[in-house]
């Protein structure tokens, strides 16, 4: 017998009603760690969500044109910046080698803010505009802006704009702005390399929105400001459409503004995503031929080498195959033949002279021990497999003798805190030296070293500060604008210890977001951004040595990570 009840009254068996979902904001995101994640109940259920309110909404308002015309405010009540950006993504090649996934950008970033139709009230939070934030909010409106066909590269404030206009904001000529962008010395690393970075929209942008996170760390903000997030924004939005065309997807520009992205992400949370986004950018110079066919005589290759090397110390990896055998050609400088970068990682010939008289003889004699040190560290781990030669345990023997005597003295040396006039360069070398010569001599990871507790010499205030806390306020108290001048070298050391150091011996992965607001994740996002400042304060002059500095720290981490293994054994 047919039933009489309607059919639309019949309920799904096993189905129950949720209660509806809260109103979201206007603009949402949606983000996923692989794609079968978009398809997921809860995902499709808020999108769902989502459009039918904006749908209800537009039946109550009425058309677009009317909605325009009512008397009601456009603006909405302040709200605090998202937690989220979108940074670069895995990608792949097929088997001719062209890339197939375009959509280079799309992995999160969970730190910092999203720009979304709100973004004009997220600028009370923002720092004020000083000479640097002004100068970079002109570029960036400028190289953001669509260039005339008939009239000279001009911009004028539009809408999409999210800062309010200045005095100094007007039919600014982008020519001119590269001209005063390229003498101010915002991370700049010689003019003729300024040159070539600032050749195109893409480049140069990518450039001011690593000044921009530099400037953000000195100002005293570890996340992105929304200045920093915006140009930001705009650099990913130009990489993704170069990677889309045959002729610029592996071009010089392409890579340079890659690698400025990578740099103002470094000390981030997200290690698993850098990995991605660094092995996408080797895939390219890859697909160039290597990295010598690299173009502008050799200075990408070089500025290349200089930035992947310096990431590699930091993350305690090991030197990409892609750069194995690969030595920079030293450029002379035009204006003044500098010295050497001379530290404990890199001494012609053991000689260390040229330092003396540029710091304090204790500070002389400490750099000096370094070098020993390193020099007979890798002389005595440095062999193949376990297989010494006859005779050589004696020799092996004396090897460990003189460095335990080099850490010994080491530890005897007071430190100068708490002096009416501290030496900050002498504390900083030392307080490396220590977390430098316990790693070696007891064969730890630098990060084990950097985490013991420091005792003052006053015994006061030791609670909760460790040795790579203290390593910092030494340096942070030290003039860094000249990088130590004639001391560079050293100061590229205390950089690339304390970079090390600060880095956990087990990196996080996708998901995880620790905070980085504690000291811990402060002082290694500076130690980072300091350490690449400091690879390229010089340009292109003393790359060589930099980058021999660099593959010796390497061969150190190395070596100890050896001995850790075989000592544990």
């Amino acid at each position: 017998m047919a039933s009489n009840e309607p059919k639309g009254t019949k309920k799904r068996v096993g189905r129950k009603r949720l209660p509806p979902l809260a109103p979201g904001p206007a603009l949402q995101f949606v983000v996923a760690s692989h794609p079968d994640d978009f398809k997921a109940d809860d995902t499709m259920r808020n999108i769902r969500s989502h459009v039918m309110y904006k749908h209800r909404g537009e039946q109550r308002e009425g058309p677009p044109r009317d909605r325009s015309k009512s008397g009601e405010p456009r603006t909405r009540p302040r709200a605090r910046p998202k937690s989220s950006t979108r940074t670069p993504s895995p990608m792949t090649t097929s088997s001719d080698g062209m890339m197939e996934d375009i959509n280079f950008l799309t992995t999160t970033r969970g730190r910092s803010t999203t720009w979304d139709s709100e973004i004009s009230n997220y600028i009370s939070y923002s720092p004020q505009l000083g000479p640097m934030r002004d100068l970079a909010t002109r570029i960036i409106s400028a190289t953001t802006s669509e260039p005339s066909r008939s009239a000279p590269a001009t911009f004028d404030p539009s809408i999409e704009f999210p800062f309010p206009p200045s005095p100094s904001l007007g039919m600014d000529s982008l020519e001119e702005l590269k001209q005063i962008y390229m003498n101010n010395e915002f991370f700049c690393q010689g003019h003729p390399w300024m040159e070539i970075v600032c050749s195109t929209r893409m480049s140069f942008l990518s450039h001011v929105s690593v000044c921009c996170v530099y400037q953000d760390l000195s100002e005293g903000f570890l996340e992105d400001s929304p200045l920093t997030v915006y140009a930001k924004t705009k650099v990913l939005r130009m990489i993704k459409d170069s990677l889309q065309g045959l002729s610029t997807q592996m071009d010089d520009f392409t890579i340079l503004s890659i690698l400025h992205l990578l740099t103002s992400e470094v000390g981030g949370f997200d290690e698993e995503a850098f990995d991605v986004h660094q092995d996408g950018l080797i895939r390219i110079v890859h697909q160039r031929g290597g990295i010598s066919h690299l173009g502008h005589n050799g200075r990408i290759a070089t500025f290349l080498i200089v930035v992947i090397l310096c990431f590699s110390v930091l993350r305690g990896h090991s030197e990409p195959v892609m750069l194995h055998g690969f030595v920079p050609s030293r450029r002379q400088s035009l204006l003044l033949d500098r010295p050497h970068p001379i530290s404990p990682l890199y001494a012609p010939r053991g000689d260390l002279s040229s330092l003396y008289g540029h710091c304090s003889d204790y500070t002389y004699e400490i750099l000096c021990d370094m070098h020993e040190l390193t020099r007979t560290f890798i002389a005595r781990w440095n062999y193949i497999g376990d297989v010494f030669p006859p005779g050589s345990s004696s020799e092996l023997a004396s090897f460990d003798s003189h460095m335990q005597q080099i850490y010994t003295r080491l530890l005897l040396r007071p430190s100068t805190d708490d002096d009416l006039t501290p030496d900050w360069i002498y504390e900083s070398c030392r307080l490396a030296a220590l977390i430098y010569c316990r790693s070696i001599v007891q064969g730890v990871p630098l990060s084990d070293s950097a985490n013991v507790m420091h005792a003052r010499s006053s015994g006061a205030d030791i609670t909760g500060s460790t040795m790579i806390s203290a390593l910092h306020n030494a340096l942070e108290n030290t003039d860094r604008r000249g990088n130590w001048g004639d001391m560079y070298g050293v100061f590229l050391w205390i950089c690339l210890v304390g970079g090390a150091a600060s880095y956990p011996s087990h990196h996080s992965v996708f998901g995880e977001r620790d905070n980085l607001h504690t000291p811990a994740g402060w002082v290694r996002k500076s130690f980072a951004l300091f350490s690449v400042k400091a690879s390229l304060a010089h340009g292109m002059d003393d790359a060589p040595a930099v980058v021999e500095a660099q593959r010796t720290m390497l061969q150190v981490q190395s070596l100890i990570n050896l001995k850790r293994g075989i000592t544990s054994q």
